[in-house]
């Protein structure tokens, strides 16, 4: 969702100050969100690099609530996280999509699976023994069936990546992190046109910032930047930077049930080959713990 840049300002300093007036206290692991659950792709990006518990098995839901607005199919990722060692963990999620009968489509008149997605992470340690916890993966991503052009972009991406992190000293909560990684593209299929200055081509990337967990809440700070200098013939760059705020909701909020719901608000101010953009996104992301919803483990869940 995208909106004017003084309702942007209005509604980031709106649930910034009710957050930092909410009670913090201490949470137990299991609440804590962690370096996964913090990442809500258009509200968080960056990869951190701790990983899920050994045997933990995550089940993510991540309705793309914008679509309402923007498109005739809402999508739903739909997949799982599972921790196949205390170092090394593997992700595999899926686009579902269905038309929401609020534009020109009648409810449920197309659906179906549109976008495949797999990724793996392995944490390395602190490698230089400077503090910074450090991990690296990959991630692939696809369309699959034949689904509506609004739905996917229509690329192949496999990115591998390097991400590092620490906290500050004498500044409990702070981390900053950083990282990098390469975006190899290749078009499959027709695809809904890109957003404004996202590349289409093959690209590097970097980019860091600073967290500050307080209790329910992580407020980041995310720069990047992703350019194609290196990998193609054509030079593109696009700049970004995104201040964001995560909230683990309250179970009071959601209907008392046993997942992890967190919803992230974000402003993006982007310059690139499209020009200069400014937008507002608001996202919902639901992890559960899929062995507690089968009765498997009595336990409280697991921190990261």
């Amino acid at each position: 969702m995208k909106y004017p840049a003084k309702t942007c300002l209005l509604g980031c300093f709106f649930l910034s100050h009710l957050m930092l007036g909410a009670e913090t206290p201490a949470l137990p692991a299991a609440e804590k969100p962690s370096d996964d659950d913090l990442r809500v792709r258009g509200i968080f990006n960056s990869v951190l690099p701790r990983t899920e518990k050994k045997h933990s098995l995550r089940l993510i839901v991540h309705p793309h609530l914008g679509d309402l607005t923007k498109r005739d199919h809402l999508r739903t990722a739909l997949g799982f996280r599972y921790g196949i060692t205390t170092r090394w963990e593997a992700t595999a999620e899926a686009d579902a999509y269905f038309s929401h009968g609020l534009k020109r489509q009648a409810f449920f008149e197309e659906s179906g699976f549109s976008t495949l997605r797999l990724g793996t992470k392995y944490r390395l340690g602190e490698i230089f023994g400077l503090g910074w916890e450090t991990s690296t993966g990959v991630e692939f991503s696809q369309p699959i069936g034949s689904p509506p052009i609004d739905v996917t972009d229509g690329l192949r991406h496999i990115a591998p990546f390097i991400t590092a992190s620490r906290p500050l000293t004498g500044a409990p909560g702070w981390r900053v992190f950083g990282g990098a990684g390469w975006d190899d593209v290749t078009k499959v299929s027709g695809g809904r046109e890109l957003e404004k200055n996202e590349l289409r081509n093959d690209s590097v990337n970097v980019s860091g910032g600073v967290l500050w967990e307080r209790g329910t809440v992580t407020y980041a700070l995310e720069a990047t930047y992703a350019t194609t200098r290196f990998t193609t013939d054509v030079g593109r760059d696009v700049y970004a930077l995104r201040p964001s705020v995560l909230w683990v909701l309250p179970t009071k909020y959601t209907f008392n049930s046993k997942g992890k719901w967190l919803l992230g608000l974000a402003l993006r101010f982007s310059h690139g080959p499209d020009g200069n953009d400014i937008g507002l996104r608001a996202k919902l992301r639901v992890n559960f713990d899929f062995k507690r919803l089968l009765g498997l483990k009595t336990e409280p869940v697991s921190g990261p």
